[in-house]
């Protein structure tokens, strides 16, 4: 399915979380935003894992979860759930999907994962006295279902279709249809994703170990200028290669007034490029000093032909630099005394008032929550994802957070994406408490 076909979420239902809270929210699909909103303990993150999870394919999340059930009601009708049964010693999870002519329910084993896991690893064995459970033979430790997938998981690559505790192709088929992206509370470090090193003696493993987002983020944006840069430069030699044969076959002839207003368009676009970073400065004379004949039909027929090669080949930076362009200026109207500026080398670079470079790890907590949060918002995020922003004010100063939401609502209209933002702070709703769901006690 199409990135612009993916489905829209457009309501969560969620009962028994915690064994306590029922909650029913419904998203502001108009203005694509929605705050949710409500004290500490009710379960705001949670309901964002949990969607993330749903959506993801990651439903171990679900084993740590106090729950009866759990709805994702979409725009076309259909609804994906998770219904949580208690019953003797163990608890029944059913994962289902409704549409308008079909439904589809599977029971998961999760004990059949944690067995298939815990069989690969030499100092696991079942516990003889407690079914369903294994000892880590190392330490005598009693582990459960839940704590073999959660510790020795990741460490165990699948082999086969047995590894999946559950085999629901329609559950596969429908996770192309709907995607979403979590932004956690936690997003200034991250687990290493090369943890390999070249050594003296060849390349070693290190164990897991957490590096900085804003580093990542920029050498992120740097293969992106490079992949951008290399498109524009394709595009620009295979024009400029068949120009003079086109230049011959050429008769189209805009009217003089339109073919200056375009050559001035032209001249604004390239200065905006240049003023971003993302053109370099090059000694060129403005289009706007070409001065037109209406007399002469060549000088038309050729700066005609110029001027829509020259628009074919900045349509490959569009997107880029209008993407960067709102990222910049939302950072930089928030900073003091320094800026972020583009840089091939490192993707972007962090300068103060006098041009003196910065490390990125440098930048306050709150710069850098600043800056990884526009940066996911805007180059991360496919359109038509659901996002799903935790506590967004964390590190923010009161008058950034009052700017938060203008941002966002800015980076939704040009990302096409439809955000869900769980918060404690009045100032990032606002005026806005038409985009607010509170949840809470009933009480």
């Amino acid at each position: 399915m199409s990135k612009s076909n993916l489905l829209r979420l457009t309501r969560i239902t969620v009962n028994g979380l915690f064994g306590i809270y029922d909650h029913s929210i419904n998203l502001n699909l108009n203005d694509r935003t929605t705050l949710l909103h409500g004290p500490n303990g009710v379960g705001k993150t949670v309901i964002l894992q949990m969607i993330n999870a749903m959506l993801q394919n990651r439903l171990e999340f679900f084993m740590t979860i106090p729950l009866a059930r759990f709805v994702l009601h979409f725009n076309n009708g259909s609804s994906l759930s998770m219904r949580v049964k208690t019953g003797g010693r163990r608890k029944s999870y059913i994962l289902g999907l409704t549409s308008a002519t079909k439904r589809h329910s599977i029971s998961i084993d999760w004990n059949t994962r944690a067995g298939y896991i815990a069989d690969q690893i030499e100092y696991l064995r079942p516990d003889e006295t407690s079914p369903n459970m294994w000892v880590d033979i190392r330490d005598r430790e009693i582990l459960s279902h839940t704590e073999v997938i959660d510790r020795f998981g990741p460490m165990i690559r699948p082999r086969g279709k047995h590894f999946k505790p559950f085999d629901a192709p329609w559950y596969d088929s429908f996770l192309n249809s709907a995607h979403s992206h979590l932004i956690e509370a936690q997003r200034l470090f991250q687990i290493d994703p090369n943890p390999r090193r070249k050594h003296r003696y060849g390349w070693r493993t290190r164990g897991p170990s957490m590096i900085s987002t804003v580093v990542e983020y920029g050498k992120d944006f740097r293969t992106r200028l490079a992949t951008t840069m290399a498109d524009y430069g394709r595009q620009s030699q295979t024009l400029d290669q068949s120009f003079p044969r086109r230049l011959i076959a050429a008769t189209e002839e805009l009217a003089v007034e339109d073919l200056q207003k375009k050559m001035d368009d032209l001249d604004k676009r390239t200065k905006e490029f240049k003023d971003i970073g993302i053109l370099d400065e090059t000694p060129s004379h403005p289009l706007e000093e070409i001065r037109l004949d209406p007399n002469n039909k060549t000088q038309i027929r050729v700066m005609t032909l110029y001027v829509s090669d020259t628009e074919i080949k900045l349509r490959a930076l569009d997107d880029l630099a209008s993407r960067t362009e709102v990222f910049l200026n939302n950072v930089n109207k928030k900073y003091r005394h320094k800026k972020i500026r583009l840089d091939r080398e490192n993707g972007f670079v962090a300068r103060n008032d006098d041009e003196t470079k910065l490390p990125l790890e440098s930048l306050s907590s709150g710069e850098q929550q600043e800056l990884v949060l526009n940066y996911d918002l805007l180059f991360r995020v496919p359109s038509n994802t659901i996002v799903l922003i935790d506590e967004p004010e964390l590190s923010l100063h009161v008058a950034w957070q009052k700017q938060f939401l203008s941002d966002l609502l800015t980076i939704v209209e040009l990302s096409n994406f439809d955000a869900l933002v769980a918060t404690h702070s009045p100032f990032i709703v606002g005026d806005r408490d038409d985009l607010m769901v509170g949840i809470g006690d009933k009480s």
